[in-house]
């Protein structure tokens, strides 16, 4: 009975151990990521490679992804409701899907972060390669 029991929770234990990183992975986002225009909107500048891992390890996630409550309440940047909107018409709108990005005085857009910090990229070619 006792050889039973023992080796039921070593099965057990094995399959937490080896199965619970792939749950917990499957919310995870990718280590790099490619940040594109949204769908429907035309892209004047090639889509961004954007080293996702890398920022995880210097900011906390909900200074980027500022409107979650919580870090199980994270959508994408595009999602409904954050920044979706990509018209030209809103390329001044700071809610709007190119100041995401793009606003030099946001703490929470990539361009206004680099800059507070003073490193990271600042130029358009540097995260826009020529195609």
């Amino acid at each position: 009975m006792k050889k039973s029991l023992m080796i039921g929770l070593m099965v057990a234990a094995l399959v937490c151990a080896f199965a619970l990183p792939s749950v917990i992975a499957g919310n995870a986002p990718a280590d790099t990521m490619t940040l594109a225009v949204p769908a429907g909107a035309k892209a004047t500048k090639t889509a961004v490679t954007f080293p996702h891992k890398k920022h995880e390890a210097v900011a906390d996630c909900l200074v980027c992804h500022h409107k979650a409550k919580d870090k199980a309440a994270i959508k994408g940047c595009v999602a409904e409701g954050c920044h979706a909107d990509a018209a030209a018409a809103a390329k001044k709108d700071p809610k709007g899907f190119y100041q995401a990005w793009h606003n030099k005085d946001a703490a929470n857009s990539c361009l206004g972060c680099h800059k507070a910090k003073g490193k990271g990229p600042k130029g358009c070619k540097d995260c826009h390669p020529k195609k």
